[in-house]
């Protein structure tokens, strides 16, 4: 693999390590939320993946890199992992599809 590419390969798989890093983080301590600094850093960490940037080390220009469709790629990390970064009383209720119950 080229050097340029296992670099930037490393970029993602370290925002992604820092993406669950948060997490787990705020799952062993929900007070973090209250935390301007914890918070600056998740809204960072979202811009991140949702902008999908193709500019050199951002989210579409990786995923173009590795040949990986970025919506693909941003839907999956959105539900393993953004969706839960926010606190419990912010996130949109789900709602039941009652023709399908």
């Amino acid at each position: 693999m080229e050097p340029e590419k296992e670099l930037w390969i490393a970029v993602l798989h370290q925002a992604v390590n820092d993406t669950e890093r948060l997490l787990e983080k705020v799952r062993k301590k929900p007070a973090l939320w209250n935390n301007h600094l914890f918070r600056s850093e998740v809204r960072h960490l979202k811009t991140y993946f949702r902008t999908q940037s193709m500019e050199p080390g951002g989210f579409g220009f990786i995923c173009s890199l590795m040949a990986i469709d970025p919506a693909s790629a941003f839907r999956q990390i959105e539900e393993k992992y953004l969706r839960h970064l926010m606190p419990v009383e912010e996130r949109p209720k789900q709602t039941v599809d009652l023709q399908m119950v």
